[in-house]
């Protein structure tokens, strides 16, 4: 009897199965429906009754399934792609959506699943273009990505991506869990900004399962989204605070809430370090390029040690100018000793294949292997090393442009596999050289393997490609022709409408990436992009320096130091003495203190708070009033 009661029950469920068009999973929180008719699924939060529901999807999936057991829903697509979806309700309201397929599936690109639809235009994205910023709903010029996890040119720097309405309370966030061979890539539906999972193929194949992992809000806005993508990614890439990699390497105590400054030309001397320390300059990290002349005497690490302060260069590894059919001598002894970027007789084993035979280039050159070019970054540092006692490596490219694929046969490598040696080669150099490393821009796959980075807090979509590339205007950011003084380093511009609307923009900027890594990493401006660089912004550079608590950042000779003087000293005073005290917090909140975004708060852990005045009236903060244009340290 029970048998035929099993029997009965099991068919019920196939006839169910067979026949059912609305599936639903269901928690306290969340209710998820999904129909197998329309593959569209609709996600309603219970706590605020509001519902979030999929556009169509992009490619046409047919469904060939549906099964259910518990709060987990499989469903059987074929169309251009044959997969299985496997969508899980746990028990903390996560909707969890795996994709499987036959690993060697030939693949280029699989969107799925759909985007969800922005409700109305009360809402913003939370965009991890660099350090992150709000888009309005309904903005219809700022230029949309390919979403590319890791890359500065459309991509994110964080593998996630959320929405909020615009009272900060309700929304949700995408987290990539299978980040490398991914996007969240954004597009404009109805007029609404929205964005979707897109994964790429694995050397042309499915290759691997896939997983994102949504999280909805009925309240927190973007602070909570972030501290769940902490409490996410610290676990998953083993983050060590700021406090903890210091330990390791001592250094980076000489850095904590100092100003980060390149050197050019007549400042690569002791004197002038000298005289930054006399002028009130206490804490700095100090680099220098060695594409460019004139180098420092040998001993200047030393005598800048004695000054206290940290001392660094920066290097370049992932860019080969020249071809083997170009043959340069190499003087170990001359002028420009470590400027290598061509490896005579090297090129073919150093270079990247695409699956053409073709190498990867860019405007820059062609990208290295990050396993082979190891044993040549290893000669370089110890020539280095041996004249110059560096304290910090600055490696650039890295952490901005992307992950490759090689498909050369001595070096292969998928993008997680690229991922995973560009971190061997910064752990190489912090253990074994005793360095701490930074970064362009802040890619974090790296995790706290680089403790700084230069670039998040310029947003790359309104620099690169902009008014900024336009020669003979107020807004050009210069050239390197003259190799001791390039005017892209040491000029002054006016700031373009476009990073002033975005970029810039109290009203929409927010530190997403700061309220992550905060205490892990230390995130400042592009190099080129300096507080200085636009002397009528200056004042509003650091204005965020001090709120979001990341170093200001100096590219500088003799001469722009002299024109001004007094201004970067009142700046140093302002920001830096402020980062001493909370440069080991995590930054635990930030708010928008008025209706029109002049005043912000942020509150770190030791308890200590911000409030900037972005304004041009005076502002009283619990019974203190700030100027306009001012700050106050609580």
């Amino acid at each position: 009897m029970k048998k035929i009661t099993a029997i009965f029950i099991l068919l019920y469920v196939v006839s169910f199965t067979a026949y059912s068009k609305t599936w639903i999973i269901a928690s306290s929180s969340l209710e998820v429906k999904f129909n197998d008719q329309t593959n569209i699924l609709t996600v309603t939060d219970k706590r605020i009754q509001k519902a979030w529901q999929q556009t169509i999807a992009s490619e046409i999936f047919t469904v060939q399934n549906t099964s259910q057991r518990g709060n987990t829903l499989q469903v059987d697509f074929t169309g251009k792609n044959t997969f299985t979806a496997i969508f899980t309700l746990t028990s903390l309201s996560a909707l969890e959506i795996s994709l499987s397929a036959d690993t060697k599936m030939p693949m280029n690109e699989l969107s799925f699943p759909a985007a969800f639809e922005t409700p109305n235009k009360d809402h913003y994205l939370l965009y991890t273009d660099g350090g992150g910023f709000l888009l309005p709903a309904d903005d219809t010029e700022y230029p949309l990505g390919n979403g590319r996890t890791f890359f500065c040119g459309g991509g994110t720097s964080m593998a996630w991506m959320g929405m909020t309405d615009t009272q900060f309370e309700s929304g949700y966030m995408a987290i990539l869990e299978t980040p490398f061979d991914a996007a969240l890539r954004t597009k404009r539906e109805n007029g609404l900004v929205t964005f979707s999972p897109v994964w790429l193929s694995s050397k042309d194949q499915f290759a691997y399962d896939r997983k994102v992992t949504y999280h909805f809000f009925d309240k927190g806005g973007y602070v909570a989204q972030c501290k769940k993508y902490r409490d996410h990614i610290w676990k998953k890439n083993n983050v060590i605070t700021l406090k903890q990699n210091e330990k390791k390497t001592p250094a980076i105590a000489k850095m904590i809430g100092g100003v980060h400054i390149y050197v050019w030309d007549n400042a690569r001397e002791t004197s002038f370090a000298a005289e930054l320390k006399q002028s009130g300059i206490d804490k700095a990290l100090i680099l220098w390029n060695p594409n460019h002349t004139p180098y420092p005497k040998t001993g200047y690490d030393t005598q800048l040690k004695e000054l206290s302060y940290a001392t660094g260069t920066y290097e370049l590894f992932t860019d080969l100018k020249l071809r083997d059919t170009v043959f340069r001598e190499t003087d170990e002894k001359g002028p420009l000793r470590f400027a290598l970027t061509s490896y005579p007789g090297k090129f073919n084993e150093l270079a990247i294949r695409n699956k053409d035979g073709k190498t990867v280039s860019n405007q820059f050159g062609h990208t290295s292997n990050p396993i082979a070019i190891r044993p040549e970054m290893v000669k370089r540092i110890e020539r280095e090393l041996k004249e110059f006692k560096h304290e910090s490596y600055f490696l650039d490219v890295y952490q901005a442009n992307g992950l490759f694929e090689d498909y050369s046969k001595k070096n292969p490598l998928t993008r997680q596999q690229f991922a995973e040696e560009v971190i061997k080669s910064h752990k190489l150099l912090a253990d074994k050289y005793g360095q701490f490393m930074g970064g362009e821009w802040g890619a974090d796959y790296l995790g706290s393997g680089a403790v700084y980075n230069h670039g998040m807090m310029t947003l790359q979509r309104t620099w690169f490609g902009s008014d900024i590339q336009k020669k003979g205007t107020i807004y050009y950011y210069g050239d390197w022709k003259n190799n001791s003084r390039p005017t892209q380093m040491l000029g002054t511009r006016v700031a373009p409408d476009k990073y002033l609307r975005y970029s810039i923009n109290e009203y929409t900027r927010v530190p997403l990436y700061d309220l992550v890594y905060h205490d892990a990493v230390v995130s400042s401006w592009r190099w080129e992009d300096g507080n200085h660089h636009n002397p009528e912004i200056w004042w509003k550079k650091d204005l965020f320096n001090i709120l979001y608590g990341n170093a200001p950042l100096w590219s500088i000779d003799r001469n722009v130091w002299d024109a001004y003087k007094n201004t970067f000293i009142e700046s140093y005073k302002n920001i830096c003495p402020w980062l001493q005290k909370i440069g080991y917090d995590e930054l635990v909140s930030h708010r928008f203190v008025t209706a029109d975004h002049k005043v912000q708060e942020t509150v770190f852990s030791s308890g200590k708070k911000a409030v900037v005045n972005f304004g041009d009236m005076a502002y009283t903060f619990q019974g203190k009033l700030i100027k306009p244009k001012g700050f106050l340290l609580l």
